[in-house]
């Protein structure tokens, strides 16, 4: 197994560098002087001076001693500015993109994806092109700490037209979405113009426009707007530029080579041809050194690094009744299949009603799907039972009523008339077409909103399905019907060595006006999950909506509320040991650590300790298995589910989908999911926090590998753990239920704790 990690060879320990002492004003004369042979870079108080030319007249501050690894983050702007240098002078015509993380455009025709099929004016004005992506990690590998660069390949596009250009043309830019571009002060050729979302353009004045943005109206010259390059706005321009059916063609040209071009197996071979041209000559192959005049020097590999799993990943055993007696170690489905759900003996929802409306020209289809649904398809493999003998219900009571059309009104008006009646769930045909229409007018949303106030959890089917209902499909829908009539399909075994552990989930999710420049990120919705350790799903709660600046008192609210709530109902006693693992997608600076440091301080009467989780698929590792011949034509080079790999003792990636998982070769790569226990960064500083942290990486890679088969959505394992599935799908709905008149959020704090009426 590989990594896209090219390690950096130093021969030398220890290294001298001049320093300065820190000021704004300093740097930048600095810059503005020397920056031809000089690079300079702050560091804490200090000003560090890299000549990476010859002239060495300028002699500023005192020369120190540094060590490669121990100094590591003036070794990275170190390296960072010698390579791009180094790369300046090997590639005089390339402007890169960004200086960190370092990016440029290839320069090849063949890497255009649509190049040749552009008429001439047009090519290389407007591109969709390889952006290759070059980052600076330090990792710990084989016990040692490592420096090298870790490549991505991606494709974006290029618009290099401006409105100027484009008013000239007769393009109409009225309501246009544009960026601002704007080459930096000393950068004209060095780095491409900085680009800022910032409005939309609305007037034309002479030679220059005014653009709508969260600052008012401005005026900006027209050469320095261009397009928000985004796939309907360029299909806009070539519509004007050539014709809409030539403009089609290009669109799907790209479509069409999706497949090959996210091909594990061909961006393996793109990165590593990528990494020879950066770190070898061209003509005898041999390692490029990069250097400055003042000896600080590396080389590069320029092959990615060879590894093998840190450790061995275990699927979980699945179990079906509190004693553990019941378990299926392969698959959960067959399981339930054989022994039922989990809770069967104190699900309280044994006959539960169901609100069921169809369209009329749909009842025969919607009363076979129905019947199925409950009594199974005999000659299934998966779905012999039915919902209702494999989850070992009494019975399932339809209520069916009928649509004349597919209009809101129609539904609410149905829906007013059970009211009182309050069943457990709601089955809904809903058509296709709902999912083209705007969120704000879209009756999915609307009528789950209504639904979800009247603390009912609704199953919506598509027309399509309802048509063409298969054993997989009724699989899925009975599994997520159960799980969101409140319950627990199947359970994992639990540390029995811990006295008490709750995992929990913390999702947030931003309310902001607009996406341009400087929009007021005006208030924080968070959404916290309560799992146990086995798997359980506890509670949910939404925090309010609240200006930023009381997150850290609403959140901890929460936290205190459910964990209050959850002592009492499991019997805890004081002194009794509590683990609590804190899964989070993105913190917000350090306000998660500040509300978990003072929740803790809230709770004396426990011994807690805690780990504080994130796992994201934002960051730039890669797995490759060229050993990996793939299946059915899919999944080539990509390793199997479960390999994994220790960057350093807080850090892990994991492969969550192999050759297995993925469904079809248009699904291309599959990227690892990152695990990596956070600490409090920058000046933070909290010993009393510090002391109860826990730092068992393998445990809580295990733990939440497990927990990837926990969704209920269906009986496939997942990319992510349950904690944060659930807290993403909360906070999806609930952005796109926020502008729907009358709903209240709240009520899902009430009965629906319990309850995943969001699957």
């Amino acid at each position: 197994m590989q990594l896209n990690f090219f390690p950096i060879s130093f021969d030398f320990e220890k290294f001298q560098i001049s320093k300065t002492t820190y000021s704004d004003e300093a740097l930048q004369e600095l810059r503005r002087n020397h920056n031809r042979t000089h690079s300079f870079f702050r560091n804490g108080d200090d000003i560090y001076i890299s000549n990476s030319g010859d002239d060495s007249t300028i002699d500023i501050g005192e020369n120190v001693t540094r060590d490669v690894f121990t100094d590591h983050t003036i070794t990275s702007s170190l390296i960072k500015h010698i390579f791009f240098r180094t790369f300046k002078q090997r590639f005089v015509s390339f402007t890169p993109v960004d200086f960190y993380p370092f990016r440029f455009f290839s320069s090849k025709n063949t890497d255009d994806l649509i190049h040749d099929l552009l008429p001439e004016n047009l090519q290389g004005k407007i591109a969709y092109k390889k952006l290759i992506e070059v980052q600076l990690r330090l990792a710990t590998i084989n016990g040692q700490k490592q420096f090298g660069f870790v490549i991505n390949i991606k494709r974006n596009w290029i618009f290099n037209k401006s409105c100027a250009d484009l008013l000239a043309e007769g393009y109409d830019l009225t309501g246009i979405e544009v960026l601002h571009c704007e080459i930096m002060p000393g950068m004209d050729n060095i780095l491409a113009p900085s680009e800022e979302f910032i409005g939309t353009l609305s007037e034309i004045h002479g030679e220059s426009a005014k653009v709508k943005t969260n600052e008012g109206e401005v005026l900006f010259p027209l050469n320095e707007l261009f397009i928000r390059k985004t796939k309907f706005n360029i299909a806009n321009y070539l519509d004007f530029a050539t014709s809409p059916e030539d403009s089609l063609r290009v669109l799907n040209a790209i479509e069409s080579k999706r497949s090959e071009i996210y091909n594990t197996k061909n961006l393996y071979a793109e990165i590593n041809s990528t990494a020879k041209h950066l770190f070898t000559g061209r003509l005898d192959g041999a390692k490029i050194l990069f250097e400055n005049s003042d000896g600080f020097c590396f080389t590069v590999q320029e092959v990615p690094i060879t590894i093998s799993n840190t450790f061995a990943l275990k699927t979980p055993t699945f179990i079906f009744d509190p004693a553990g007696t019941k378990t299926n170690s392969t698959s959960p489905d067959m399981g339930l299949t054989n022994f039922g759900p989990y809770d069967s003996i104190s699900f309280d929802t044994k006959s539960p009603t169901v609100l069921c409306i169809c369209h009329r020209e749909n009842r025969g289809y919607f009363t076979d799907f129905l019947a199925s649904l409950k009594d199974g398809i005999s000659t299934s493999n998966f779905f012999k039972k039915g919902l209702l003998k494999k989850y070992e219900l009494t019975e399932l009571n339809y209520n069916i009523n009928q649509l004349s059309t597919f209009d809101l009104e129609e539904y609410l008006r149905i829906i007013r008339e059970w009211d009182e009646a309050k069943p457990d769930l709601a089955i809904i045909e809903i058509p296709i077409e709902f999912k083209r229409l705007a969120d704000s007018d879209n009756p999915y949303f609307k009528l789950k909103a209504k639904l979800l106030s009247l603390e009912i959890p609704v199953q919506y089917v598509l027309t399509h399905n309802v048509k063409t209902y298969n054993e997989y499909i009724l699989n899925s829908i009975a599994l997520q019907i159960y799980a969101k009539l409140g319950g627990t399909p199947w359970v994992l075994p639990s540390q029995k060595s811990v006295d008490r552990e709750i995992i929990i989930g913390i999702g947030h999710s931003w309310m902001r006006k607009n996406q341009f420049k400087g929009a007021e990120q005006s208030k924080v919705v968070g959404i916290t999950t309560f799992l146990s350790s086995d798997g359980q799903y506890l509670l949910g709660d939404k925090v309010k909506d609240v200006p930023f600046e009381k997150y850290f008192d609403e959140l901890l609210s929460s936290l205190s509320y459910s964990f209050n709530r959850l002592e009492k109902e499991q019997g805890w006693s004081e002194g009794d040991t509590v683990r609590l693992i804190f899964h989070i997608f993105k913190p917000i600076k350090n306000t998660e650590f500040d509300v978990i440091s003072q929740f803790i301080k809230n709770n004396t009467k426990y011994k807690i300790k805690f780990a504080f989780v994130t796992i994201s698929k934002s960051h730039p590792h890669l797995l490759f298995e060229p050993s990996q011949p793939g299946l059915s034509g899919k999944g080539a080079y990509i390793p199997n589910r479960a390999s994994n790999f220790f960057l350093d003792s807080e850090t892990c990636v994991v492969q969550m989908f192999g050759p297995k998982e993925l469904k079809t070769a248009r699904q291309g790569m599959s990227t690892p999911v990152q695990i990596k226990i956070r600490t409090p960064q920058g000046n933070y500083n909290n010993n009393e926090l510090d002391d109860l942290l826990y730092y068992d990486l393998a445990y809580i890679v295990q733990q939440i590998f497990s927990f990837t088969y926990l969704s209920w959505r269906n009986f496939l394992p997942g990319e992510q753990p349950a904690t944060m599935l659930y807290s993403n799908l909360i906070s999806k709905l609930l952005s796109k239920m926020r502008n729907v008149t009358g709903w209240d959020a709240d009520h899902l704090n009430y009965s629906l704790k319990r309850k995943k009426w969001f699957l």
